[in-house]
Order: structure tokens, then C-alpha cells, then sequence
């Protein structure tokens, strides 16, 4: 299964709102899907590994290693 298709449930989609959010350290209402990393100073690299390491872990989706620095935006991670 693709992470797109993972992500096709709209409760996993807000699922991953909540993860981010929780990550981060701020409010849900906060992020959106064009969240970009360096928008909101939480979005740190190591916040930025952890977000895909949890992701991976809670979602059972993977990010290959050379597509992880691309992950620029929230949306990117449920494509």
C-alpha cells in the first residue's frame, strides 16, 4: 500500500495533523496541509526526523531515505 493510499482515509489524514501537531508542540489549528518546514520555528530537523519516524511507526507508512529532505510541506508526507 502507498503512503497516498494510507492517507486516503480522512481519519488517518487528521490522525497526522495530530501527530504533527503533538511533534511540535502546538495546537492542531495551528498547521494546515501547506504547513511548510521553516514556517513555524517548532519544525526543527530533529522535529522534521521524528515526525518521520513516528509517522512510519504509527502509520506503517516508509519514507526511502533520499525522499526524506524533500518532505517540505505537511501534505508531502500523506502523498
Amino acid at each position: 500500500m502507498t503512503n497516498a493510499e494510507t492517507f486516503a482515509d480522512n481519519s488517518k489524514r487528521e490522525a497526522f495533523l495530530a501527530l504533527a501537531a503533538r511533534i511540535f508542540g502546538v495546537d492542531a489549528e495551528k498547521l494546515s496541509w501547506t504547513t511548510a518546514r521553516g514556517s513555524i520555528p517548532e519544525w526543527d530537523s530533529v522535529n522534521h526526523l521524528r515526525l518521520v519516524m513516528e509517522a512510519e511507526s504509527e502509520f506503517g507508512v516508509r519514507y526511502p531515505l533520499e525522499r526524506i529532505p524533500g518532505l517540505s510541506t505537511l501534505e508531502d508526507f500523506i502523498k
